[in-house]
């Protein structure tokens, strides 16, 4: 089995992994988020948290080069994201995106893992290692055999962030954390993607429960619904 291997940290460049300022999105619908400025640490776990329709979806899409429309300055790994999304595109990973990006319902695990590596264009010869590697960070234990659709939601949130490390990438982000899932399992799940950072990894995840964030993570307040 080869090496797994995620996001490594280089000492000698401390550098944030994500620069935002003054981020907006206003789409014919009205503003979506207006006035975004953060600095996301590498290897950092960042929160991004408020109730429904404040644009915590959307905010995922532009950190990562997938949204278009918005203005501001947005610098991911060294890169411009708003003049050049594509090259963040290919460095960064969407582990779940509310109806948009997920694995689907009825394939195995094993199956998205094969989907998944030739959707990013991965190393097939890795791919299996990483997963596995990070599946047992986050204490994600079935078989490959199971069912995406049969997982409980917390094992749906393992196994989603599991994929989207099967090619490296400094940079993850995962919609809806506490889609379904109780309190005390998000907690279960703040702290996997905390030993998941560990290795040098930056995650982003959205939420609306406040209080199961530990005090170790960062965060992105989005307060005020926009677009409707």
């Amino acid at each position: 089995m080869d090496t797994p291997h995620h996001a490594l940290q280089d000492d000698e460049t401390p550098d944030p992994v994500l620069v935002a300022k003054n981020l907006r999105l206003e789409t014919g619908h009205g503003v979506v988020f207006d006035g975004v400025t953060t600095e996301v640490p590498r290897g950092a776990v960042v929160a991004v948290t408020g109730k429904a329709g404040v644009g915590k979806s959307a905010l995922l899409l532009a950190l990562t080069g997938r949204m278009r429309g918005v203005t501001g300055e947005l610098s991911v790994d060294g890169n411009d994201a708003l003049r050049h999304p594509g090259r963040v595109r290919k460095i960064t990973s969407v582990a779940r995106i509310d109806d948009l990006v997920e694995p689907e319902d009825s394939l195995s695990l094993e199956d998205c893992i094969t989907e998944r590596t030739l959707a990013d264009a991965a190393s097939a010869r890795s791919r299996m290692a990483n997963y596995l590697h990070t599946s047992t960070l986050l204490g994600l234990d079935v078989p490959l055999t199971t069912l995406y659709g049969d997982l409980s939601p917390a094992d749906q949130v393992r196994a989603a962030i599991s994929l989207a490390t099967i090619r490296p990438a400094p940079l993850i982000v995962l919609d809806d954390i506490d889609r379904e899932t109780t309190t005390l399992e998000q907690g279960d799940l703040w702290e996997g993607l905390l030993r998941l950072s560990d290795e040098g990894v930056s995650i982003i995840a959205s939420t609306s429960e406040r209080t199961a964030i530990p005090l170790s993570v960062l965060s992105i307040e989005m307060d005020t619904p926009h677009a409707r």
